[in-house]
């Protein structure tokens, strides 16, 4: 036989109590949910959503303007509607970059952050610079007005260009900094031989496959050479690491005869170079004036 349960005052109003806090989540949460779906939309549709900023690192190779270009984020694009993956994509398709991030931050701004290759030095091309990067690549489509700080570098081969990369990139930064110009002047008894100018007015002879175990020793062998209050060396000159690591005034003979040997020797390897440049122009308008001479017979 069932008891029968006997329901107080005390038991039904705690009943009551109990069915109006459920009744009051219930519409805590419905109206937390109507609230959120109203701000999502309000967000979505309104002007809020719309790319308000976009915001680009520094960089040296490519300008800002041609990265936001290449990105194609306008304010007409809503922030979500954008895909960072496609824009990282795009814009690693301009020289010389290495990679690419792209964040959104809400509510409406994007961030853009562009790591390039190093710059090590740069190559002329008449009144134009192409820069040389860490990995040995010449940008021959990106032109510097000036070489800016990194170091002019003059008559390279491919070959010799990258072991020269390798040797500025195993240069402490503070050293490579102060190279301005770098020449590559072998002959028949150094054929590796290159010829670096400091901004301090030293000038460095050394071979190309050993200089890099001499070169961050740079600042001990000119520590002892006279400067004036400024700073400034008194009397500039060479140091010839061919033969050590000897200082050698250019007031001296000896140091004027061997400028003499290195300007002679690029002159001869300039016009050795315009030679061939020549005699390949005209093997070709040779090749070209048979070409014509046959069609005609034809």
């Amino acid at each position: 036989m069932e008891q029968k349960i006997v329901e107080t005052p005390q038991f039904v109003a705690e009943k009551k109590k109990r069915r109006k806090r459920r009744q009051r989540i219930q519409l805590g949460i419905f109206l937390a949910v109507v609230a959120l779906v109203t701000l999502v939309l309000l967000f979505m549709f309104t002007n809020i959503s719309y790319v308000s900023k976009v915001t680009v690192n520094d960089t040296v190779l490519n300008s800002k303007d041609k990265i936001l270009k290449k990105a194609h984020v306008t304010k007409s694009d809503r922030i979500y509607s954008i895909d960072p993956g496609e824009i990282a994509s795009n814009i690693e398709y301009l020289d010389g970059i290495k990679s690419v991030t792209v964040k959104r931050h809400f509510p409406n701004k994007v961030d853009i952050h562009v790591d390039e290759y190093q710059l090590v030095g740069v190559v002329p091309d008449g009144s134009a610079f192409h820069p040389v990067l860490e990995n040995g690549q010449i940008l021959h489509r990106v032109d510097f007005s000036t070489p800016g700080n990194a170091p002019i570098i003059n008559n390279f081969s491919k070959k010799e260009l990258n072991q020269l990369v390798k040797v500025l990139s195993e240069t402490k930064s503070a050293i490579a900094n102060q190279i301005s110009e770098i020449n590559f002047v072998p002959n028949e008894q150094a054929s590796a031989r290159i010829q670096i100018f400091m901004k301090d007015g030293i000038e460095v002879i050394g071979d190309l496959r050993t200089i890099s175990d001499k070169l961050n020793y740079y600042p001990s062998m000119v520590k002892n050479i006279k400067r004036d209050q400024n700073g400034n060396i008194i009397k500039p000159g060479m140091i010839d690491l061919e033969v050590g690591a000897v200082f050698i005034p250019y007031e001296s003979k000896k140091a004027e005869a061997r400028r003499l040997e290195l300007e002679s020797e690029m002159k001869a390897k300039d016009s050795k170079e315009k030679k061939e440049v020549e005699q390949a122009v005209q093997d070709l308008q040779k090749q070209l004036k048979d070409v014509k001479q046959t069609k005609t017979t034809e």
